[in-house]
């Protein structure tokens, strides 16, 4: 079988971890099944968006384009990834976005053909723009196409219209073989739009490189990874550990992660007085996140909303408990072997969830959270229910 991956996120120099579960996905599936050929559409993402608001950097972007190799075809951990710089912009103006997009995937297409045959099957990562794109070269190319959703709120509030998902996010569902959602709730929210209700497959965590460890520290440490936007709760986390205000001898709380609430939050700290409790990681790549959650005791992120949450998966494949919130995506993850959900918000209900965990966090057992996630999230138990996704779809052409 060839598939033909259109991913609307996929990580690029601007963006390293745009769309890194996509990314990895494709890599499992084409490592699990040989019989698979997969074939990635890249034309820049992140990097080839033009910012209307940054004239500065349209030359130098026009000549990024300018220099990028026409109908790339790399190899990258078994999956073969086409590349055509496409720059595109705002669909509020002329010839924008989603039209640039739509050609620079066609192109794709047709160089994917070219090389390793017909494309018997589509899966379109995100409904807009790639779920969208997939209808268009479906209808037009007479292929069947697969769409995951993984956006959160769905739709964003930009793609509503009069309290409706934009007119080509209700065709991308439509006309969909079949259609896939993260987590139980992304299921009903999507089946809530009258559109067919998705069959639920959740993100896949790489169980080899998430593995038990001991933390290496005399306190006890909470870890926290996400980007440091209001979604992920992180001001929420300060109060919960003001209230809670634990001493500093005994505790630590480490933040990993960056985004534009980070000078704020810091600030926050300070103006709280736990600084002293406080670590401030930075970026963490994707290469650093497995040591920081094996060096931990519990990991808490107390998001606004999650599709699914993969940091959450992550912890527990490394075998920590975990701290979420019921935001969406972490009710599908968190059970009594692995942790403890409190409401959206709740910052007493927070600090107090905290001091308990902290209490008993020897209490969970580590190989029964591993062996919980692997039933559910490893690499195996995911990819095995796409392939039989795929074999569905194929099996109706």
């Amino acid at each position: 079988m060839n598939l033909f991956i259109i991913p609307s996120w996929y990580p690029s120099s601007k963006s390293p971890l745009a769309g890194c579960f996509i990314q990895e996905q494709a890599e499992v599936l084409a490592e699990l099944y040989p019989n698979i050929k997969v074939i990635v559409s890249l034309w820049g993402h992140a990097d080839a968006t033009l910012p209307l608001r940054q004239p500065s950097r349209w030359l130098s972007l026009f000549w990024w384009k300018l220099k990028q190799k026409k109908n790339g075809i790399r190899l990258r951990n078994g999956v073969y990834e086409i590349f055509n710089a496409k720059i595109h912009w705002s669909d509020r103006l002329p010839f924008g976005g989603i039209q640039q997009l739509l050609k620079v995937n066609r192109q794709n297409l047709q160089v994917a053909e070219r090389h390793f045959g017909k494309m018997e099957l589509i899966h379109a990562h995100v409904s807009y723009p790639g779920g969208y794109i997939a209808a268009r070269l479906a209808e037009e190319f007479n292929r069947p196409y697969v769409l995951t959703e993984h956006m959160g709120p769905f739709p964003f509030p930009s793609l509503l219209q009069n309290g409706r998902p934009l007119s080509e996010i209700a065709q991308a569902f439509q006309q969909a073989a079949a259609s896939i959602a993260v987590s139980p709730t992304l299921a009903d929210r999507i089946a809530s739009f009258d559109y067919p209700r998705p069959v639920v497959i959740p993100n896949m965590v790489d169980e080899r490189l998430f593995t038990l460890g001991q933390p290496n520290s005399n306190k006890t440490v909470f870890f926290t990874l996400g980007s440091l936007t209001e979604q992920k709760g992180i001001d929420l986390l300060l109060d919960a550990i003001a209230l809670w205000n634990p001493p500093a001898a005994d505790f630590e709380f480490r933040i990993g992660g960056d985004g534009p609430q980070r000078m704020a939050y810091q600030h926050k700290a300070q103006r709280l007085g736990i600084a002293d409790r406080v670590r401030w990681l930075g970026p963490i790549s994707r290469a650093q996140a497995p040591m920081l959650f094996r060096d931990c005791h519990i990991f808490v992120l107390p998001s606004q909303h999650e599709t699914f949450g993969v940091v959450y998966a992550e912890a527990i494949a490394s075998g920590k408990p975990i701290l979420a919130t019921r935001c969406g995506g972490p009710e599908s993850i968190v059970n009594a072997i692995n942790g403890k959900l409190v409401d959206v918000g709740d910052a007493p209900a927070l600090a107090q969830a905290m001091q308990k965990m902290a209490a008993h966090w020897k209490d969970f057992d580590p190989q029964a959270i591993r062996q919980d996630f692997e039933a559910r999230f490893s690499r195996h138990a995911v990819a095995e229910k796409l392939y039989t996704l795929y074999q569905s779809v194929a099996a109706k052409k």
